[in-house]
């Protein structure tokens, strides 16, 4: 129940106050965004802080989401994750054998609570769609039965190799697949890689293979959570400080010196980006600013 609009919360960025601080959910302090999400910062009754890591709130079994999309923290009402509390503090994680484990195995008939940064390390899988169900290593959907071959392969994002299933820190979820549809090219990405990539596209996240915006249900049914804001390249200064120039920006523009590169009527942005004017030529799908002139972007066509 993510919005558009501005969160009201704040997320703390140092990592020294960050190690010292706990998850009011989880008691750990372990922080790294890409793997457990961004910690939370959350004032409430003027003198209170309520401290968690996003995921952790996301996936507990405990705590629900009830409240507008501007309430609480995105959704999650305060007094409910504060009420919450009694039903898990007590609960045992079956990895760290530390109390406060939030997550329940949503497998039927198994009493199995663990923690989502152990439940990260440990082969489990928290889904971030529909009910956000969890599951313990020994209960994992059959999928993860057959892993795919890693050998010789590299990640589609990174280009290292994957960890071989010999491997004694091989992790089955931390390895994802593309698309796996007919037009998809088959190919393998490292977990980290691919929420890393979520955190930065938002609205623009895509399979890096075949560019498909179909992925992203299949990403968050494997463990991959996207959130939904523009993506970080839109939020950079001066991200856009060329798309409303209102002069021609060719380098060797004939009409440089007159009223005519100014006139908005003759001139048509890069039929890439968009953006750096350029005087009108006969076909506007020819027109390239100087940044787009590489191979690359011309392929695009």
């Amino acid at each position: 129940m993510e919005s558009k609009r501005a969160l009201n919360f704040s997320c703390c960025t140092d990592p020294k106050k960050q190690n010292e601080e706990k998850c009011d959910i989880c008691l750990l302090a372990e922080f790294k965004a890409v793997r457990y999400g961004e910690f939370i910062v959350k004032k409430y009754k003027s003198t209170e802080t309520l401290r968690c890591h996003y995921f952790c709130l996301l996936s507990a079994t405990c705590i629900h989401q009830t409240g507008t999309p501007f309430a609480g923290i995105a959704g999650f009402r305060i007094q409910d994750i504060i009420d919450s509390f009694h039903e898990f503090r007590e609960k045992q994680c079956v990895y760290c054998c530390q109390r406060s484990a939030p997550i329940k195995c949503c497998r039927e008939n198994c009493d199995r609570w663990f923690h989502y940064i152990c439940g990260y390390k440990n082969e489990c899988l928290t889904q971030f769609c529909g009910a956000h169900e969890s599951f313990c290593d020994e209960h994992l959907p059959e999928e993860y039965e057959n892993p795919p071959q890693t050998q010789y392969v590299e990640c589609e994002i990174c280009f290292e190799q994957l960890p071989l299933g010999t491997d004694a820190n091989y992790n089955p979820v931390a390895i994802l697949q593309t698309c796996r549809v007919d037009e998809c090219p088959p190919g393998l990405m490292h977990r980290d890689c691919l929420q890393q990539f979520a955190f930065s596209a938002g609205y623009h996240f895509k399979c890096p293979s075949c560019l498909s915006k179909d992925f992203k249900k299949d990403a968050e049914q494997h463990g991959i959570f996207v959130p939904s804001r523009e993506a970080a390249w839109e939020n950079e200064p001066g991200a856009f400080k060329d798309l409303h120039k209102k002069s021609c920006k060719a380098g060797d523009c004939s009409l440089a010196a007159t009223k005519a590169a100014n006139d908005l009527s003759r001139t048509v942005g890069c039929s890439v980006c968009g953006g750096q004017l350029i005087v009108k030529v006969e076909d506007a799908n020819t027109c390239l600013c100087e940044a787009c002139m590489d191979e690359t972007f011309i392929k695009l066509f």
